[in-house]
């Protein structure tokens, strides 16, 4: 009986689809709302290539993903891009360089999903806090960012 590697069961599982996936095919296929995924897609989380108006993803990058993470999100993923923020953020940075640097076009999904979160824990502070909207913002990091994993290694 013939061995077969997890690269050949993932392309036997997904057969029936095309190579380029659309997103509601990345819907069916992780389990997800549509909506979800088109977050995903825009924070970088699952690698896509847009054509036009449209946005789709080669079946060989989601299998990727699926080794990778497993069918459910991973707080690996953000917890990378959070640190790298923080790096980032030594030196003051408007949310608009922050945003650029992180590569995502969605201004709310940036504030509430990446600044937000890096304010309420303290990980970064504004430099002007008594007016938030300022023009002359600029966010900057506190403490250094510690990951969960740094905290395993003592």
């Amino acid at each position: 009986m013939k061995k077969i590697t997890i690269d050949e069961l993932y392309l036997q599982m997904f057969a029936t689809y095309d190579d380029i996936l659309s997103v509601d095919d990345v819907a069916v296929i992780m389990n997800l709302d549509k909506k979800r995924v088109y977050r995903m897609l825009r924070s970088g989380e699952i690698n896509s290539i847009k054509f036009d108006r449209w946005v789709r993803v080669p079946k060989l990058w989601l299998i990727e993903y699926i080794q990778k993470y497993g069918f459910q999100r991973q707080q690996s993923f953000h917890e990378q891009r959070r640190a790298a923020v923080a790096l980032y953020c030594r030196t003051p940075r408007s949310r608009k360089q922050i945003q650029e640097f992180l590569d995502l076009s969605d201004r709310k999904f940036f504030r509430d999903t990446v600044l937000h979160p890096l304010l309420e824990e303290g990980i970064l502070r504004m430099t002007i806090p008594e007016y938030p909207g300022h023009v002359k913002q600029r966010y900057v990091t506190v403490r250094p960012y510690e990951s969960e994993d740094s905290n395993d290694e003592n």
